[in-house]
């Protein structure tokens, strides 16, 4: 008999589509305010919350707690191989992902390191992630 749980990562799923649906229509228009940056910020944002919980309950139900606890402070890379995902699209994917989000996330303004990171171009790839991971492990394939 499986264990309930509890979980948010479907609404962290809807947050993270919306708010990627809201960035892009807000890309056609002129953009004063900077509602498609917000907007990508929080894509970005709840997508990592999602790819966090998503990999905790696959961990967890594939491989232990005691396992997920090695884990745990691994990169999202590392994660997604102890799940068997090989597949170097998807693992490209998630390292962009999580080196994006980081410097987005903790911006440090006065460290150049040399690379312009645009936050709506991380939201498309933050969505292409989110879907990819979401059709590879939560879409029943009967």
């Amino acid at each position: 008999m499986r264990k309930f749980i509890i979980s948010n990562i479907s609404t962290y799923k809807s947050i993270a589509e919306e708010a990627h649906q809201k960035m892009r229509d807000a890309s056609s228009i002129y953009d004063t305010d900077r509602n498609s940056f917000k907007q990508a910020m929080i894509a970005i944002v709840f997508t990592g919350m999602w790819l966090e919980a998503l990999l905790h309950l696959l961990i967890v139900r594939k491989h232990g707690e005691e396992t997920f606890k090695e884990y745990d402070y691994k990169t999202y890379e590392e994660k997604l191989q102890l799940l068997g995902c090989l597949d170097l699209h998807i693992i490209d994917c998630a390292k962009r992902f999580r080196k994006a989000r980081k410097e987005l996330v903790h911006e440090k303004a006065h460290f150049d390191n040399s690379e312009f990171t645009a936050a709506q171009d991380e939201a498309d790839n933050a969505y292409v992630l989110l879907n990819t991971l979401h059709s590879k492990f939560l879409t029943n394939k009967n």
